[in-house]
């Protein structure tokens, strides 16, 4: 649920928590202060404002039902081949290991995080890395590209249209043994 949904979620608990306490203290017999705000809200003048409420709520309802329902499954992406056989996945986050592991085998490289993402032309490869402060960056990054892409492309057997690297910071020490 993203930050819009969680906003109209805090806003619809508050004002129904609001409304059932209000209804409680009717029912309980508090009614004199009720009863005024209640004739004061239905004059007629303000009538108008109470349909647009109600149906600003009725919309938020809706939404929040609708989100409840469906859920929010994440579908997972994969790279699909089709051959004489049939069809071969490999999913992104697979994809996204692979060249995490390769950026690890260019020397230099102390820590790797891939993110791959689908392109018309094959894929493209995002590589956030943590270097040693010893090795040149333009260097570093040319080998670095160079090995993913055809690590990628011999393994998985698709295209990398654009391979990025983003240096972060740089660290001497050493990575750890897994």
């Amino acid at each position: 649920m993203g930050p819009f949904d969680r906003g109209i979620l805090a806003i619809y608990s508050l004002t129904l928590t609001l409304l059932f306490l209000a209804a409680a203290a009717f029912m309980a017999g508090w009614q004199d202060p009720w009863l005024r705000l209640w004739r004061e809200i239905s004059l007629p003048g303000n009538r108008d404002i109470l349909w647009a409420l109600l149906a600003i709520y009725v919309i938020m309802g809706g939404r929040l039902i609708w989100k409840s329902i469906r859920g929010e499954h994440k579908k997972k992406q994969a790279i699909v081949h089709e051959h004489s056989l049939g069809e071969v996945r490999v999913s992104l986050p697979a994809i996204e290991s692979l060249a995490e592991k390769e950026a690890y085998n260019v020397e230099g490289v102390r820590e790797a995080r891939a993110r791959v993402g689908a392109a018309p032309e094959g894929i493209n490869i995002k590589l956030k890395v943590t270097v040693t402060p010893d090795i040149g960056i333009p260097q570093l990054s040319e080998g670095l590209q160079q090995q993913v892409r055809d690590r990628i492309n011999n393994v998985v057997g698709i295209t990398v249209h654009e391979v990025r690297v983003a240096v972060e910071s740089f660290s001497n020490r050493k990575t750890r043994v897994e």
